[in-house]
C-alpha cells in the first residue's frame, strides 16, 4: 500500500468519496486518521501545509496516550523516541526545592508521563496512519464546506494550483487547530474562558552529546522566580530539551528571541554552545477557550478546534487525543450501521465536562506559577513547603454511555465508572504482557473480573448482546492458573479489587469504564444497564428482540 503524500490536482478537478474526511494533520488529526483507518473506515485527510510541522510544540504525553499508541501497535516505537518523566520539582530562583512529585505508574500499563520531541513521535504515528490506508493530501487548502442529510462535501485546492479537489464523505472532522477553518465554516462559537498571561519565550535545544553531564539542570523543574517564572528540564525527548520563560511586559518579541539573550537565559543552567545548538526561538501566547457546539450535523470538531487550555498541566494535546479515542469507536459504529447518529450525541456531553475541568485546573496552576507579587509568592511558597499541594484529581466523563452510579471510595481510581480502565502486566500460557496485547485487538468491549464468568450466568437477551458486541471476558487474578485465565503478575488488579470492593468492571471500546460490579452475580445487571444506555443512543441491536 502506498504511503506517499498526495496533493490536490493542479490542473484537473478530482473527486473522492470516503467515509470520513479530516481537516488538519497535527498530532490529533494524525491519530484520528490512524484510529479510524484501524477500524476499517476509508479516511481522507486535507492539510494546508505542504509538509508536517517540523518544530516542537507538544512535548508531553501520559500513560493514557501511550495506551492509544498501544492500540495502534506503535507504543514501543514511540517509547524509543521518548523519555520517562521521573519527577517534577517546584523550586525557587535560588534553588530551594519547595515540592517534588514523583511520576510513576498511573494504571494505564505505562508510566504516568513521558517527554518527547514532537516531530519524532509524529513520524511514528504518521507512518502508521498511512500504512493503515489513510489518504493524506498535504499542501491542500480547504475553501468551502457544505452538508446535506446524507453527506459532507469539502472543496479544496493545492496552494500552487487552481483545480479543485472535491471530497464527499459521510462525516467530516475538524482537527485543524485553534484557528480552525472548519469551526468558522459551520459557525461554531469560540468562547474565551478568561485565562490571561504574559507571552512566553520558548527555546528548543538539541544536544550534540545527549549523554553529557549538566549538574545544574534538574530533570524537570518549574522555577517560581517572581522576576521571570520559567520551566526548565534536562529532557525533551532523547536528544532535545525545552525551556519556557515568561516574558515581561516591556519586552518585545525581537528582544526575547535574540540569540544572545536566549543563550544568556539557558546559560544559567550551565549550557554553552559546546553542548549543542539552539534549534528554535519562538514566542507563544496562551489561552483558554471552549467551542460551542462541537458537532453540527455531520461536522465534528476536536482538539484545539474544540477547546484550548494553558500548557501548565501538559494536557492540551492529551485532551485532543482523548477526543479522538472517544469519537473513533462511536463514529465507526455509526458508519458501519451498528448505531444511528444519536450515538454521536454523546461525544460532547462526555468530553466537554472533562475538558472544562482540566482547563480550570491548568488555569489555576498557571496563575499560581506565574505570580510575580512578592507577598503572594511567599504565601504560595510557604504552602508548598508545608506540603499543602494536593495531587490533581482528574475528572470522569460526563453523561453518555456511562453508568450514572459511582462508588465514593473509588472516585480517583482507574477502572471505576467513567474513568480509564485498569491495565497491567498479566501472564497467560507462559506469555507475559500488558493485558490489551493478550486480548483480541481492535475496538472491543470487555469485562475484567476477579473470578471466572460463565455464559450460564446470563439470559438469552444478555447473551445476544454479549455476542453482538463481541464482549471479551478476562478473568484476572493472583490465583489464576496462567494457562486458562490471566495471572495478575504484579498484583495491580488484586489491589484494585481490594481498594474498590468491586469484583468486575465493564470497559468500553475506548478503554473507559461503563460501570463496575460489586459481585460477579451483579454482572448480568451491568449488561442490562449497558443495553439500556446503548438503546437510548441508537444502538440498533441492544435487546432489539425478545427471547424466543
Amino acid at each position: 500500500m502506498s504511503m506517499e503524500t498526495e496533493t490536490a490536482p493542479a490542473d484537473t478537478a478530482q473527486s473522492i468519496t470516503c467515509d470520513v474526511t479530516i481537516v488538519g494533520y497535527g498530532p490529533v488529526g494524525i491519530t484520528t486518521a490512524a484510529l479510524l483507518s484501524l477500524a476499517g473506515l476509508k479516511v481522507v485527510v486535507i492539510e494546508r501545509h505542504p509538509a508536517r510541522y517540523q518544530w516542537h510544540r507538544a512535548g508531553h504525553y501520559d500513560g493514557e496516550t501511550m495506551r492509544i499508541f498501544q492500540r495502534l501497535g506503535v507504543a514501543e516505537e514511540v517509547e524509543l523516541v521518548s523519555q520517562p518523566l521521573i519527577s517534577m520539582q517546584m523550586m525557587t530562583s535560588d534553588g530551594e526545592v519547595l515540592s517534588r512529585v514523583e511520576s510513576g505508574q498511573d494504571g494505564s500499563g505505562w508510566r504516568a508521563d513521558y517527554l518527547a520531541y514532537q516531530p519524532d513521535y509524529e513520524d511514528v504515528i504518521d507512518s502508521r496512519a498511512r500504512g493503515l490506508g489513510a489518504r493524506v493530501f498535504m499542501g491542500t487548502r480547504a475553501i468551502s464546506l457544505a452538508q446535506d442529510e446524507d453527506s459532507v462535501v469539502i472543496r479544496a485546492k493545492a496552494e500552487d494550483g487552481d483545480a479543485e479537489l472535491v471530497v464527499r464523505s459521510k462525516y467530516l472532522i475538524g482537527a485543524d487547530g485553534a484557528n480552525s477553518f472548519v469551526r468558522g465554516a459551520v459557525g461554531a462559537e469560540k468562547v474565551d474562558l478568561g485565562f490571561t498571561a504574559e507571552p512566553h519565550l520558548v527555546v528548543d535545544f538539541e544536544f550534540s552529546d545527549p549523554d553529557c553531564e549538566l549538574p545544574l539542570l534538574p530533570d524537570t523543574a518549574q522555577v517560581l522566580d517572581i522576576s521571570r517564572p520559567q520551566l526548565s528540564g534536562r529532557w525533551g525527548g532523547r536528544r532535545h530539551t525545552r525551556f519556557e520563560f515568561a516574558a515581561r511586559a516591556d519586552e518585545s518579541k525581537d528582544e526575547l528571541t535574540a540569540e544572545d539573550f536566549c543563550w544568556k537565559l539557558i546559560g544559567a543552567w550551565g549550557i554553552t554552545p559546546e553542548h549543542g545548538t539552539i534549534v528554535r526561538r519562538a514566542v507563544y501566547d496562551f489561552e483558554s477557550s471552549i467551542t460551542l457546539p462541537w458537532r453540527t450535523d455531520r461536522v465534528i470538531l476536536m482538539g484545539d478546534a474544540a477547546h484550548t487550555m494553558p500548557p501548565h498541566m501538559g494536557q492540551g494535546m492529551q485532551s485532543g487525543l482523548r477526543d479522538a479515542e472517544n469519537l473513533a469507536w462511536k463514529l465507526a459504529a455509526v458508519v458501519r450501521g451498528e448505531a444511528d447518529d444519536r450515538l454521536l450525541d454523546t461525544y460532547q456531553p462526555e468530553r466537554e465536562p472533562h475538558v472544562r475541568a482540566l482547563i480550570a485546573m491548568s488555569s489555576a496552576l498557571g496563575a499560581a506559577i506565574l505570580i510575580t507579587d512578592p507577598e503572594q509568592a511567599e504565601a504560595r511558597n510557604a504552602m508548598l513547603r508545608a506540603g499543602n499541594r494536593p495531587p490533581p484529581r482528574f475528572p470522569r466523563l460526563g453523561p453518555g454511555v456511562i453508568r450514572d452510579s459511582e462508588s465514593p471510595a473509588a472516585l480517583d481510581l482507574p477502572g471505576t465508572d467513567g474513568r480509564p480502565g485498569l491495565q497491567a502486566r498479566v501472564a497467560l500460557d507462559k506469555k507475559v504482557d500488558r493485558l490489551d496485547n493478550l486480548l483480541e485487538p481492535g475496538f472491543g468491549w470487555r469485562i475484567v473480573s476477579r473470578h471466572p464468568i460463565g455464559r450460564e450466568l446470563f439470559d438469552e437477551r444478555q447473551l445476544r448482546l454479549i455476542d453482538t458486541l463481541g464482549i471479551q471476558f478476562a478473568h484476572v487474578s493472583r490465583g489464576a492458573s496462567g494457562d486458562t485465565s490471566f495471572w495478575d503478575i504484579d498484583a495491580q488488579f488484586d489491589a484494585w479489587y481490594q481498594r474498590t470492593g468491586r469484583r468486575a468492571f465493564l470497559e468500553r471500546p475506548d478503554h473507559y469504564v461503563f460501570g463496575t460490579a460489586e459481585e460477579i452475580s451483579d454482572v448480568p445487571g451491568l449488561i442490562d444497564e449497558l443495553a439500556g444506555a446503548l438503546a437510548e443512543y441508537g444502538w440498533r441491536d441492544a435487546y432489539a428482540k425478545e427471547p424466543a
